[in-house]
């Protein structure tokens, strides 16, 4: 034995630093038994199982907390240790006889060890079998009588989701897991991660679908279909039924962890109403047809407005929900065979601001980090984001990373909840974003806050921009923000203090009308602190939708094509050539907007809309659907009959994310091949296979046998970004892009050596306020978003049970202002902007300041987005969803719901 080596059980082994007995035990396939640790977690050290015996130490200790040191000699199975572990696991049996450990036929941890050891688990009495359990959860359900107060529900709810929802209450025999204050597990704080499910040992916190469904026949890893974290799944399934979700504990992006939706929310996919055959409208009637016919009509149709109109009569729009070969093969059959570039994405309709900016100043258009960066960051600045709703588990990554010593500044005009975590909340008027970060940057600037030899190294424009800064009032800015002129002083102090600083971004500075200029700004910021392309610092936008950073990588925009490759440069064009065996237009084509106002004016005749459901999500509803009623074809790819659905010629029935091959690229650059773990219903088929057959029936040579097949043509046509991708390649945690070629590892951390367009660029921007202002008739500023429950327009998860959690959109007012109108919470009450009006339940809430008021937009009944204009970002075309001035009056009586 080396110097740097103990013995275990007699075997050597090398000392890894920080590493604990139990740890090192684990290394060598040594199985110590536990009850109260749990990897990842702090250990507990409670259950004393775990004990061993070390040389020259006077008694046992505990190997899950005690450090494996050099020529430690270390025992782990004597009899003497056998005998005091079953001593221990007798103790729980006869401790408290209301305890009955065997749970019919389903095995535990802990009766798995209680039978290693001897001992027989006391039966549970069939005739008290469900009167303690608490199935008050819509997802959970606990069992007293299962519990053996080990700590490890209590630990994860802390340590994993940040929640605290689990104490330990009395002594002796009558101690007792407790909810908080309340006496039922739905009246606690509990948020339905599910990770205090995944660590109890004895099934006393459980899923309630485990209990209610059958053994499942097969398990799946995939991804989640809902928001950008892209968190791996564990699909149990039984015939073509989901059955359960778990998350993948070695996943990279997610170690196990999901959110309420990810976990649970998964019985769409076998609602009544999914969508099984494909419908032709005929007349006022929706009629059944073959795929064969569907297809045969969709090519005629395309090909009729092609030659009557011209190709830029015609457009697409690629879904977020759906996979990269998905979005790559539309933007290609709308580029090749229709020869248009009207082709576009939501991203337009979210994060197009965000990216434009990027691409602008850094020379690429995406995070500039990894999710692996928030556990290293001292100091975090989220920015007009709400994650601990729309990315869970991002948003508890950054409440742990909180939670254990870095510093948080929040920016949000709504109090959201990571603000009662942060050192300072700016709460920034709505579309106030510019004006502040203008003068943090004078503070920083002026206090030689800087990182000097980083300015001096990599970026460019910064004496232009200090003269700049020196012209700014900092008290005008402050009062255009809406935040003291103190704050924004100690904010900026922070950071320049412990820079370089994580910048955490979301659709609070994207969807404005200054949205590219915020993000801008922001990025000055980032340079100043010399945070781009550093460890645990730069820029992480958060991506909404499942696959809204695939849909714009893969060319689903209308002025670049796969991989953001221009659509004028020579070498791109010629790869095109060879790859295609034609090349696309030279000049861009129309946005969604832009789309939208063209069908509005009878100049777009046919738009494919790829599950998307414009008619509900996209800004000035009204205009939205008097464009869709003009179309002369409207063809509409989706899982269920949506609100666009309504005004199309055809629909197609699709599958959904756990039916289907492909990948999705998450928010931090991370492509992740997707499986398929149940067939789609009736003759639903994936997007990808849909569109290459669309491309044949219109006279293409497209010859796809299987989504690997369309990835291998992505590395080809943008091979600086995905030459080294492939599904061959892609591994359990998949690839973070740039890869460039075979063998190149992936880059978690871009601009690390320099910026990808040679210098960074700070830029010099002004406040521009927004054309929509509150007035006398109209005095409360409308913001909307999303809340945890649902995901964007509600088609999914209100067909789950999430809608016995929230069953309705509610809107926001604080009490001052609820008051001043002899609001009650719980009243309705009639909105109406400068365009139209809708209707909402109200509920009090001290999260927005007086006059601002917030709207979720997930359940169509309530026509949120009738409100919102039709203003858009003057460069990115993102619609303006974060400023609308509304008024409102009571509603009495309510409506009948």
């Amino acid at each position: 034995m080396t110097s740097a080596q103990a013995r275990i059980n007699g075997q050597a082994i090398e000392i890894h630093e920080g590493e604990t007995i139990l740890q090192a035990a684990q290394r060598l396939g040594v199985e110590i038994p536990t009850l109260c640790y749990a990897p990842g977690l702090t250990p507990e050290g409670g259950c004393r199982l775990c004990l061993v015996e070390v040389s020259r130490a006077t008694r046992p200790v505990g190997a899950c907390h005690t450090p494996i040191k050099p020529g430690m000699e270390i025992a782990t199975h004597t009899p003497k240790l056998e005998s005091l572990r079953r001593e221990i696991l007798a103790l729980y049996l006869e401790a408290d006889e209301q305890r009955e450990f065997q749970t019919d036929s389903r095995e535990s941890e802990f009766t798995k060890l209680l039978a290693r050891y001897g001992l027989r688990a006391k039966p549970v009495d069939p005739s008290q079998s469900g009167e303690r359990i608490d199935q008050s959860h819509t997802y959970l359900r606990f069992d007293p009588r299962l519990c053996i107060s080990c700590r490890r529900c209590l630990n994860a709810c802390e340590q994993i989701q940040g929640q605290f929802v689990y104490g330990i209450a009395g002594r002796g025999p009558a101690t007792h897991l407790i909810f908080g204050p309340g006496e039922r597990f739905d009246e606690s704080a509990c948020v339905g991660c599910g990770a205090c499910v995944d660590q109890c040992p004895t099934l006393a916190l459980s899923d309630r679908d485990r209990w209610e469904a059958k053994p499942a026949e097969r398990v799946t890893q995939s991804v989640c279909g809902y928001c950008g974290v892209g968190c791996r799944v564990e699909i149990e399934s039984a015939g073509e039924r989901v059955l359960r979700i778990r998350g993948v504990p070695d996943a990279a992006v997610n170690w196990g962890h999901l959110c309420v939706k990810g976990r649970y929310a998964h019985n769409y996919h076998h609602s009544r109403d999914r969508l099984t055959t494909p419908l032709k409208r005929v007349g006022s009637d929706w009629l059944p047809i073959s795929w064969e016919e569907a297809l045969r009509f969709a090519a005629e149709r395309l090909l009729r407005i092609r030659d009557r109109h011209g190709p830029n009569a015609l457009g697409g729009l690629a879904s977020s929900r759906s996979t990269n070969e998905a979005a790559y093969l539309l933007q290609k059959l709308f580029r090749t065979v229709i020869g248009t570039n009207n082709v576009d994405c939501c991203a337009r309709v979210c994060h197009s601001s965000t990216a434009l900016a990027l691409q602008k100043v850094t020379g690429t258009g995406a995070a500039s980090v990894s999710f692996a960066d928030i556990e290293s960051a001292r100091c975090i600045v989220l920015a007009g984001a709400n994650p601990t709703e729309a990315h869970p588990v991002v948003g508890a990554r950054l409440k742990q990373a909180v939670l254990n010593g870095a510093r948080l500044i929040v920016i949000d005009p709504r109090r959201v909840e990571l603000a009662d975590y942060a050192d300072h909340h700016l709460q920034v008027r709505p579309g106030g974003n510019v004006p502040l970060f203008n003068a943090l940057a004078k503070v920083l600037v002026d206090e030689e806050l800087i990182d000097s030899a980083y300015l001096h190294e990599r970026v460019e424009g910064f004496p232009e921009y200090r003269e700049f800064l020196q012209t700014l009032s900092l008290e005008a800015a402050a009062t255009q923000a809406g935040v003291p002129s103190p704050k924004i002083c100690e904010a900026a102090r922070l950071m320049g203090s412990l820079r370089p600083v994580l910048f955490v971004t979301g659709l609070g500075l994207s969807e404005l009308t200054q949205g590219t200029a915020s993000v801008m700004t922001l990025a000055n910021i980032a340079m100043l602190t010399g945070s781009i392309g550093r460890p645990g610092a730069g820029m992480l936008p958060l991506r909404g939708q499942n696959n809204v950073q695939g849909s714009a990588d893969m060319g689903a925009m209308p002025g670049q094509v796969t991989g953001y490759q221009s659509l004028r440069d020579p070498e791109v064009r010629n790869r095109l050539q060879q790859v295609w065996g034609s090349v696309p237009p030279e000049e861009p084509g129309l946005t969604v907007p832009e789309m939208i106002d063209a069908a509005a004016r009878g100049d777009l005749h046919g738009l494919w809309v790829q599950g998307e459901d414009i008619a509900q999500s996209d800004p000035n509803e009204a205009h939205v659907i008097e464009a869709l009623s003009r179309m002369d074809f409207l063809l509409v790819q989706e899982m269920f009959f949506s609100e666009t659905a309504r005004y199309a010629h055809l629909v197609l029935p699709a599958a959904g994310a756990l039916e289907q091959e492909g990948t999705f690229t998450n928010g931090e650059r991370r492509i992740q091949q997707v499986r398929p773990a149940v067939r789609p219903p009736g003759m639903a088929r994936p997007d990808w296979s849909v569109i290459r057959d669309v491309a044949v029936a219109l006279g293409a040579s497209w010859n796809y046998q299987e989504p690997a097949d369309v990835m291998d043509e992505i590395a080809r046509v943008a091979p600086k970004m995905f030459g080294g991708v492939s599904y061959d390649r892609l591994g359990a945690d998949g690839l973070q892009w740039p890869c460039p070629e075979p063998g190149h590892p992936g880059t978690a951390r871009v601009h690390t050596e320099g910026f990808v367009r040679g210098k960074g660029r700070i830029v010099a921007i002004d406040y521009a306020a927004s054309p929509e202002q509150c007035s006398e008739d109209f005095p409360f500023m409308l913001v909307t978003g999303r809340v945890l429950e649902h995901y964007n327009v509600g088609s999914m998860t209100r067909r789950t049970a999430q809608r016995e959690l929230v069953g309705e959109d509610f809107l926001e007012i604080h009490p001052d202002d609820a008051a001043a109108r002899g609001l009650a919470d719980g009243d309705f009450v009639e909105l109406e902007s400068r365009r139209s009006h809708a209707q909402a339940r109200v509920r009090l809430s001290q999260r927005v300041t007086p006059g601002t008021l917030f709207l979720a937009f997930h359940y169509p009944e309530t026509h949120t987005n009738r409100l919102t204009s039709a203003y858009t970002d003057p460069e990115s075309k993102c619609p303006e969803y974060k400023i609308t001035a509304v008024r409102l009056q009571p509603i009495r009586p309510a409506p009948l719901s």
